[in-house]
């Protein structure tokens, strides 16, 4: 449960959001909460499926939902996706503070850095030679950044979170806590001595609007660049590999890791433990469901599972006839055993006898 702040009605919103409201428009909000937890004064939602049981005994004063119906007393907002209503509406009630601006005395600012002044630092930030740090900028505690590194407008990067020499983030980029940005890749050569590491010279490119989760990892690249597009999301735990191209507005979940080299398009969807070997392409809107693994391209729009990925309905089908391959082996088992009674009960004829 979150508090939001006064002034909040189902009215106000039912007009935020774009939804009907199917009751007392000055209904008041004082939190925000799941339907089976709300109580008096709590906004929740509604979107179907597992939430439906909880419907009919939620103590919520207002339910953003598409279809059904509440407890008497509660107020329906209607709308076609609930959940995204509800994210909308829960971004304007309960904002992330942001903090005002300032240096911490203990944080350790190069001469030659460039800090906006409506930038904030927090304890024990660092800021290396020649790095810039741009107006509305959040660093928190033990926050690094590199030399000649740049942190875009009103990015955020939090506890721990890391950005290394000559990388760049866009405006309103976030780094949750212990993510790095601008780490070596994982480049070896081998010699007769042993393996020679190959110098990592490139840079990491992180654009507008993009969120990097808990001690998730993107890699500068060997010579040129690795670049993340603007809008995606990137959960924790995730690897992203020296000189891989990800579009606009992808979804990577946890575990998910891209190899040294591979291109995305726009709108991949990567689902949890999931991997591209390196220098693969997959196509804008590519699907790649929980814990499937591809080696080769993937055209625009393919729906893959398993590894090696194949086209999810042939996977699917798969994993169903696996399901009966014990009760499959036990009727082949039975057969082999009627078989062999059958073949010993059968008397061989008698040999003929010779005159």
């Amino acid at each position: 449960m979150a508090r939001v702040g006064p002034g909040w009605t189902a009215g106000r919103v039912a007009s935020l959001v774009g939804a009907t409201c199917d009751g007392p428009d000055g209904t008041v909000i004082t939190e925000l909460a799941t339907l089976d937890l709300a109580g008096p004064g709590a906004l929740a939602f509604c979107s179907g499926g597992r939430w439906l049981p909880m419907l009919a005994t939620t103590r919520a004063a207002v339910v953003l939902l598409d279809d059904g119906e509440v407890p008497a007393g509660v107020v329906a907002l209607r709308h076609p996706s609930p959940r995204m209503a509800f994210a909308r509406a829960a971004g304007a009630m309960a904002p992330v503070l942001w903090p005002a601006p300032g240096v911490h005395t203990t944080a350790v600012v190069h001469p030659s850095a460039v800090v906006h002044p409506s930038a904030t630092l927090d304890a024990y930030v660092v800021v290396e030679e020649g790095a810039r740090v741009d107006e509305g900028a959040w660093l928190q505690a033990h926050c690094y950044v590199g030399r000649g590194a740049s942190v875009g407008p009103s990015s955020r990067l939090m506890p721990h979170a890391v950005l290394l020499d000559g990388c760049s983030l866009g405006a309103r980029v976030r780094l949750q806590p212990g993510a790095v940005v601008g780490g070596d890749g994982f480049g070896y050569a081998a010699s007769a001595e042993g393996l020679l590491p190959v110098p990592q010279l490139g840079v990491a490119v992180i654009e507008d609007d993009v969120e990097i989760g808990v001690n998730s990892c993107v890699d500068r690249a060997a010579l040129d660049e690795t670049r993340v597009g603007a809008g995606t999301r990137i959960d924790n735990l995730v690897q992203i590999a020296h000189g891989v191209r990800i579009g606009r507005d992808c979804l990577l979940a946890a575990f998910a890791a891209v190899s040294g080299g591979a291109t995305l398009g726009r709108r991949v969807i990567m689902a949890g433990r999931t991997a591209v070997t390196e220098h693969v392409k997959i196509g804008d809107g590519a699907i790649l469901y929980g814990m499937s693994a591809t080696s080769r391209d993937l055209e625009p729009g393919a729906r893959v599972g398993g590894a090696p990925a194949r086209p999810y309905g042939e996977w699917a089908r798969e994993q169903v006839a696996l399901h009966h391959l014990p009760g499959l082996v036990r009727s082949v088992d039975r057969l082999k055993k009627r078989l062999e009674a059958l073949e010993r009960s059968i008397v061989p004829p008698a040999p003929s006898g010779g005159t």
